[in-house]
């Protein structure tokens, strides 16, 4: 790890919807489309021009398939150059839904099993947000690359360095799935940004607004007052996504919507914060305000805006300087391969995954990218706990 000098989305993994809400409640929960999930419309056109990479399948294990039916919402099942060998859950019910989804005969009671199939290449980690290093590393010892949902780490630094070792001396590919690096907004920004049509970014922002009716089931109630800001990446890659550079300091302000969970001994994080907003100061001298919401009735939104000295973008229309735009089109998708949810994210990443193993080449949101994705809001919250003194944020490369 490197220092530089001073300075689901809330909806992952397998959820423990029976619990947390009841058995009808659990029902209802899955029935209904979460807010973030809905499928974009298909382009017709979405496939041309697309060419695979090579004839072969992947062996690919999926586990996880909890409130937000994670595993098969980003269709490692249709992609031609995939096969999905295997696939698990702790709740036989889940599991058996999974498999189903994912048109797969083979599942597992567990990942800790899965990972000793050696057909199995590589394995997708849709489970819940804290357990996703452990689940990583476990994969990744047992010699199979890895795909993981947001965020990287839950909560802790150390476990940021652990896992990034790991990945570095396995050799592996491993790639976190944040959905706003593939949506198009974010996307064209990361193509005008790399063809120099901002310049340097002197202001960037990122936000994320998550609904606060009711209460998303999770394994263990690990979303019951969760932090804010340790779940930051949808909002954060709209810097670092597009510019692949990491945040170096961040000053944190944090609030109180009044929400039951967030109450006094609520919940297990003795956390009291509905909503955090950080400034951050980034990589090239500038600055990026990141936001995670919950106390704002009725707001449920991932977006991003970037203001650079050459030009500027707050949706998919460049304002700037630059006459001759790169081509912003989103990659074409394989045949049967939808783009999904999240802004018709989830299948880009899957392919992007997919081609970078049989590309041998680094996927995008990279260790290095998912860890600066997500480190900066672990140091925002302590910074929001210390009444927003600015703290020094630790940077990974590779």
């Amino acid at each position: 790890m490197n220092h530089l000098p001073s300075r689901r989305s809330f909806l992952q993994a397998a959820g423990l919807g029976v619990a947390a809400l009841g058995l009808e409640g659990a029902v209802r929960a899955q029935e209904k489309v979460i807010p973030g999930f809905e499928e974009a419309p298909v382009d017709p056109k979405v496939s041309k021009g697309w060419k695979a990479v090579s004839g072969r399948k992947i062996r690919v294990g999926i586990v996880g398939y909890g409130t937000c039916r994670f595993g098969a919402a980003f269709g490692f099942q249709d992609h031609p150059n995939v096969e999905v060998a295997a696939v698990s859950d702790l709740f036989p019910d889940r599991c058996a839904a999974l498999a189903k989804a994912c048109r797969c005969e083979k599942t597992y009671p567990s990942l800790e099993e899965m990972v000793k199939d050696d057909n199995i290449e590589a394995i997708y980690v849709a489970t819940d947000a804290p357990s996703h290093v452990r689940h990583c590393i476990e994969v990744l010892k047992h010699g199979k690359h890895v795909a993981c949902a947001v965020p990287a780490v839950w909560g802790s630094l150390e476990d940021a360095d652990k896992l990034y070792a790991t990945v570095k001396s396995s050799g592996l590919k491993y790639m976190m799935f944040e959905t706003s690096c593939f949506r198009a907004d974010c996307y064209a920004m990361r193509q005008i940004y790399r063809a120099g049509g901002f310049g340097r970014l002197i202001y960037s922002e990122g936000e994320y607004y998550h609904f606060h009716t009711g209460q998303i089931g999770s394994y263990k109630n690990w979303r019951v007052g969760c932090i804010p800001l340790w779940y930051p990446t949808h909002s954060t890659a709209y810097y670092i996504g597009v510019t692949e550079k990491p945040f170096v300091s961040v000053s944190c302000t944090g609030f109180n919507a009044g929400i039951a969970s967030y109450l006094p001994g609520a919940n297990s994080y003795n956390n009291r914060f509905t909503d955090e907003v950080a400034l951050f100061e980034t990589a090239e001298g500038g600055a990026c305000r990141i936001l995670m919401c919950k106390g704002i009735h009725g707001k449920v939104s991932e977006t991003g805006r970037v203001f650079g000295e050459k030009g500027w973008m707050d949706g998919v229309e460049y304002h700037g300087a630059m006459t001759q735009l790169p081509d912003i089109t989103r990659p074409s998708l394989p045949p049967g391969v939808k783009p999904g949810g999240h802004g018709g994210s989830h299948g880009h990443l899957t392919n992007e995954f997919v081609t970078a193993i049989l590309e041998d080449r680094k996927p995008l949101v990279d260790i290095a990218q998912a860890l600066n994705m997500t480190v900066g809001g672990i140091v925002a919250h302590e910074s929001a706990l210390k009444d927003g003194e600015r703290l020094k944020v630790p940077h990974y490369s590779f």
